[in-house]
């Protein structure tokens, strides 16, 4: 049994198949970026590179995240020595949610937790929803 020749030029053994035209092609005639054959991507004219790199290095939800990520381990970091200074006078009070994928676990502590963990709740849901907000507005 011989292996099959490229279907486009005819001169090598062929090792690919165009995953647009399902023809087998050899490693010359084959794009690997697209999976397809030379033909194939010149009749769908796709001469730009596709995926990230048409992206944009940074975009704005990525910045917004990180940025979020910077407040929230400074207010952890101030919340911590704020609540260190305060044991001996009036006790430890706090408040947390924390999310591990869809499950949430709400935290709290003290007088005033039901308090601070109603003030997470609600902050967690809305940036939550700013996310999803902003990140349908990107995509579309």
């Amino acid at each position: 049994m011989t292996a099959p020749l490229c279907a486009l030029c005819g001169r090598r053994i062929a090792t690919y198949v165009c995953q647009d035209c399902g023809r087998v092609i050899c490693s010359n005639c084959f794009d690997s970026t697209h999976w397809s054959c030379s033909e194939c991507r010149s009749k769908a004219n796709l001469s730009a590179p596709m995926g990230p790199s048409v992206m944009p290095a940074f975009s704005l939800i990525n910045w917004l995240f990180f940025g979020a990520v910077a407040i929230i381990f400074v207010g952890v970091i101030l919340e911590t020595l704020g609540s260190l200074s305060n044991i001996n006078m009036n006790g430890v009070s706090g408040g947390a949610v924390i999310l591990i994928g869809p499950i949430p676990i709400v935290l709290g502590a003290g007088q005033n937790s039901f308090a601070l963990v109603i003030l997470a709740v609600f902050l967690t849901i809305f940036v939550l929803l700013f996310f999803l907000f902003l990140r349908n507005r990107t995509t579309q």
